[in-house]
């Protein structure tokens, strides 16, 4: 214990950099690969980056489009829990997951919204081409969600202008209200092209990395 104590006051602030300049200098893919190798259990939120990061996404489906009930998934457990239902009429406008491998400003894997006429079940692992971003911010803090289309996807979507401007509004209107009955307060700002959706995906990694390499020092010290 106090070789930890001495580590976090005495190596972190430089330990930490060291990671950052490592991250920005080596390649995502391979390093998160390292990760979910090393891990023995079964974790969908280790999978590794995808080859074509930022702009192309390893996607897991939680929740698919057209249910008003929230699935979580839960890495200890390695299967999907109901978080919730939404006590209104509202039902996502399509399907929702997370990118592995990522840690968001919450402290959970970075949110994203999958552009597709047909709902996705639950636990499925789509490639997504990565279109842009929604910028929210509520009770937990700044809350990105990352919007993609699948690659297998027959029309090639190229950026926002390319989505139907309706569902563009739906998932708006949909994020701001979504937990009004719960009295939880969300803050739904513009939505971003691709690069500040790159941006938010790199910076994501980036801390994913680094918060999992300090936690294997302190695992095996």
């Amino acid at each position: 214990m106090a070789f930890y104590i001495w580590f976090l006051d005495t190596c972190w602030p430089w330990f930490r950099i060291r990671v950052n300049i490592h991250v920005n200098k080596s390649n995502i893919r391979n390093i998160t690969k390292r990760l979910f190798e090393s891990h023995h259990s079964r974790n969908l939120e280790l999978i590794e980056a995808h080859e074509y990061s930022p702009r192309v996404v390893n996607a897991i489906v939680e929740i698919p489009k057209g249910t008003s009930a929230k699935y979580e998934y839960n890495s200890k457990l390695d299967t999907f829990q109901l978080d919730r239902c939404l006590p209104s009429s509202m039902m996502y406008p399509c399907s929702y997951g997370f990118v592995p491998s990522t840690l968001a400003e919450d402290n959970d894997p970075l949110d994203i919204l999958i552009y597709n006429d047909t709902p996705i079940d639950r636990g499925t692992l789509v490639e997504c081409n990565v279109i842009g971003a929604l910028d929210m911010t509520d009770s937990a803090g700044r809350d990105w969600k990352i919007l993609g289309t699948p690659t297998s996807h027959v029309r090639n979507y190229r950026s926002l202008r390319d989505i139907d401007p309706m569902f563009v509004k739906l998932a708006s209107h949909f994020f701001k209200h979504y937990k009004d009955l719960n009295n939880s307060i969300v803050e739904v700002n513009d939505w971003h092209g691709k690069k500040q959706a790159y941006d938010v995906i790199k910076q994501c990694y980036s801390r994913f990395i680094s918060e999992e390499t300090i936690e294997e020092v302190i695992a095996t010290a």
